[in-house]
């Protein structure tokens, strides 16, 4: 007789499904995303039908509240329009199925698709199966099938709370915004806060009183090695001084020093007068640097936006893909790593075992830990217990992976594959000294010093300032070389350093340390910063430098004081936290969800009708400047976007005259070219546009000739667009025929009325182009 455990695999194996009249036997497991789907059905070689659900499948309705304030917070669910024909075909398969696994993402919102999906297609308590996995392998998969369990109310109640909360304030507080600022605005729980953020950190460097301090140095020689070594001590007292200033998010540290101006380094100048000097302490020891945990959503979002200039947007994006599964050729697909909306460091004991044998076959024993390393959460309130951000199996090594995987998959999967091997391994172990050189007078100097004695993790992942989640031990030393120092050396100062500094006021945030901030006091969780990001960008509060800075724009400024003024908690760091941890008492059940909503609601409601009548009319006008504008000779005003400030004619939209700003509000000059504009004969600039550096006319806008630049700033020369002899299908006009980053395409010239694209083959491309190049030299030769 089979055992129960081969019964219940075999059960597995089949969905435990019924038969259909052609004696096939059916299961239905539906996920919410497409890639999803083919990566499953591939694993599962059709035991069971595997369908995407394309997402959300329910929602509350666009064009009113969808909220019943009156009858306890009740929302009133539409199925959505794209969703109709899924439904119809996911209900055609659940009737004939025995069992409806629901598959869909191990979050709040999963659990809140897996309800809906349950609750359209009628599915009752012994047909509807949940399931989670971690990872999209066979074994996880399997195991999943093997543990289903009922959908989690309490979850769903949580992800129902914040949805009608952000309704509410939406449907409320964005119509007050439009009448009051400007139409299209919209405000929101989180998405305000990180403005405010942003807003209250502008203010902070303006504010700012810059004060001037000295620092010296020494260079000591010692048998021919020299060092530096800082001032430590003058007069029994510290040199080095800290200043704090508490700011609006986090307490705010500056370095200074007891040197004020410059007669007291002359008196320290003075008093080293005389080079003989000696070692009066040394001390060595051991130190040792942890390796940082496996990444959480918030740490990868950091380190991806330090390490490799991804926005938080693309840094999901593109871990979506590694999660949902990457066709590795031979017939294997399979997800590259584990779930990627989390905040915990956890690691499964079969992929921490995994690590350890690789760790051991690869670089030695000496590299294994005694027992796999354990690590807290530093997040004010994990969410569900997730994995940490880890590579499906260690085996995988990116190198490997390189050809089969596209540009942006290969630098993350390489950064989360070396961060989570890393975080297996031993301590780094470094030998330090330090010491401590005074001469006959009361100037006292201390030099430290590191030197590798162990790589440990650093064999793998290398730890620099951008390494946000670095371990490392309070008061390490710098990595200066010293020479063989013990008490009582004598050494020679060969030459005395003094510097000039000034206190320089905070950063401004970028992506990497508004998500830490934010994460720091609650703010969202880890499936929200990225898009909280996007939208307020998107909405023209906030713009991104090229040095990936965030800066608040004018808008963003007028919005954040009015939110201030009329509704404080909505903006409010420590409110809005709140919030949150309501929301994770209802996912716990110790809350219920229209309770946290009325709690919510009911101030937030006086506050609206309040603002309705005090919030007086603002709106953003554009400035006057003293500039003329080059196409027409009318005034130019100044404005602002989300690209950043620009001047412009009065005259717009009738004359579109347009002066471009650096960061500083300077005009940004075109640089100079040796190269010739081939159809009117005027020199070629280089401009900066919204997609970055391109050579364009002289003559512009009598003349709109434009190239493409490589990586190296040289002309691409089939970049330029031209037009071909085809017509755009859909409006009749000319289409361009262009080169993008996967081949030729046509587009049409009517864009932005017209936004139809063709893909072109290689062959039909090169041909349509060399068509369109006679055609434009003949053309030319014309003019």
């Amino acid at each position: 007789m089979p055992s129960k455990k081969e019964t219940k695999e075999k059960k597995v194996k089949s969905g435990g499904a019924k038969k259909l009249k052609n004696g096939r036997e059916i299961s239905l497991l539906i996920v919410e995303s497409p890639a999803k789907e083919r990566t499953i059905s591939r694993l599962l070689k059709g035991d069971i039908i595997v369908k995407s659900s394309f997402g959300h499948v329910r929602d509350l309705p666009v064009r009113k509240m969808g909220v019943e304030v009156k009858k306890g917070f009740k929302p009133e669910y539409v199925v959505l329009p794209r969703a109709k024909k899924v439904i119809a075909e996911l209900k055609k398969l659940a009737d004939k199925s025995t069992y409806v696994y629901l598959a869909t993402d191990h979050d709040r919102e999963g659990e809140s698709i897996a309800w809906h999906l349950s609750d359209i297609l009628n599915l009752d308590s012994k047909k509807a199966r949940r399931i989670t996995f971690h990872e999209i392998t066979l074994p996880a998969i399997k195991e999943a099938l093997l543990s289903p369990r009922d959908i989690d109310q309490h979850l769903v109640g949580a992800q129902q709370a914040r949805r009608i909360i952000d309704r509410l304030v939406g449907y409320e507080l964005s119509p007050l915004l439009w009448e009051k600022i400007k139409k299209g605005l919209s405000a929101g729980r989180v998405q305000s806060v990180a403005v405010r953020l942003l807003s209250e950190r502008e203010k902070e460097i303006k504010s700012f009183v810059s004060e001037s301090f000295w620092t010296v140095q020494a260079l000591f020689k010692k048998e021919g090695s020299t060092f530096l070594a800082d001032l430590s001590l003058w007069k029994g007292a510290k040199v080095e001084q800290t200043k704090t200033f508490d700011l609006f998010a986090e307490p705010y540290r500056v370095r200074t020093s007891i040197l004020k101006d410059e007669p007291d380094v002359k008196e320290v100048e003075l008093d080293v007068a005389s080079n003989a000097f000696k070692v009066i302490s040394a001390e060595r020891k051991e130190s040792r640097r942890r390796p940082a945990p496996p990444f959480s959503t918030s740490a990868l979002q950091q380190a991806a936006s330090m390490k490799l200039g991804f926005t938080a947007e693309r840094t999901m994006r593109t871990a979506q893909s590694l999660y949902e599964g990457i066709d590795l050729g031979n017939g294997e697909t399979v997800g590259l790593i584990t779930y990627m909306r989390t905040d915990s460091f956890s690691v499964s004991k079969i992929a921490a075992n995994e690590a350890a044998v690789f760790i051991k076959d690869h670089f030695g024993d000496d590299f294994v830990p005694d027992s796999p390393p354990v690590y807290q959460t530093k997040t004010m309130a994990a969410q569900e217990a997730h994995e940490a951000i880890r590579p499906t199996s260690v085996l995988r090594i990116p190198d490997e992976l390189k050809s089969r995987i596209n540009s942006d998959q290969a630098k993350l999967y390489d950064l989360i594959w070396k961060r989570f091997v890393a975080s297996q391994m031993k301590e780094a172990v470094y030998d330090t000294l330090s010491v401590d050189i005074q001469g006959k007078g009361q100037a006292v100097f201390h030099a430290s010093g590191r030197a590798l004695k162990f790589e440990g993790f650093l064999k793998v992942y290398s730890v620099d300032k951008e390494d946000l989640e670095g371990n490392e031990d309070s008061g390490n030393p710098q990595d200066r070389s010293l020479p063989p120092l013990n008490e009582g050396d004598a050494l020679e100062l060969t030459q005395f350093k003094p510097e000039i500094k000034k206190t320089g006021p905070p950063p401004y945030y970028n992506e990497a340390s508004l998500i830490r901030t934010m994460e720091k006091h609650g703010i969202g969780r880890p499936s929200t910063y990225a898009p909280t990001i996007k939208t307020i960008v998107d909405r023209g509060y906030v713009r991104r430098q090229k040095d990936r800075q965030l800066l608040v724009t004018e808008l963003g400024n007028l919005v954040t004081e009015k939110l201030k003024e009329h509704f404080p908690d909505v903006v409010s760091l420590g409110y809005t936290a709140e919030v949150e941890e309501r929301l994770d008492k209802i996912a716990e059940g110790a809350e219920e969800w229209n309770g946290v909503i009325a709690d919510f609601y009911k101030p937030f409601s006086k506050s609206v009708q309040k603002a309705s009548v005090e919030m007086t009319v603002s709106r953003i006008e554009p400035k006057k400047t003293d500039e003329i504008c080059p196409l027409c000779g009318s005034p130019m005003l100044l404005r602002e976007s989300r690209f950043g400030q620009y001047i412009s004619c009065s005259r717009f939209p009738e004359c579109k005259g347009k002066i471009a700003l650096n960061a500083e509000g300077k005009k940004l000059e075109p640089e100079k070219t040796d190269e010739i504009c081939d159809i009117c004969g005027k020199p070629m600039v280089i401009r900066s546009g919204r997609k970055g550096r391109f050579m364009a006319c002289s003559g512009y806008p009598v003349c709109k000739n434009t190239f493409s630049l490589d990586a190296e700033g040289k002309k691409i020369m089939d970049s330029r667009p031209l037009l071909s002899s085809r017509k755009c299908d859909k409006c009749q006009k000319p289409m361009w025929i262009r080169k993008g980053k996967r081949g030729f395409f046509l587009a049409c010239s009517g864009f932005p009325k017209c936004r139809n694209l063709k893909p072109l083959g290689k062959e039909e491309g090169q041909a349509l182009r060399k068509e369109a190049e006679a055609d434009f030299a003949q053309n030319s030769l014309k003019k």
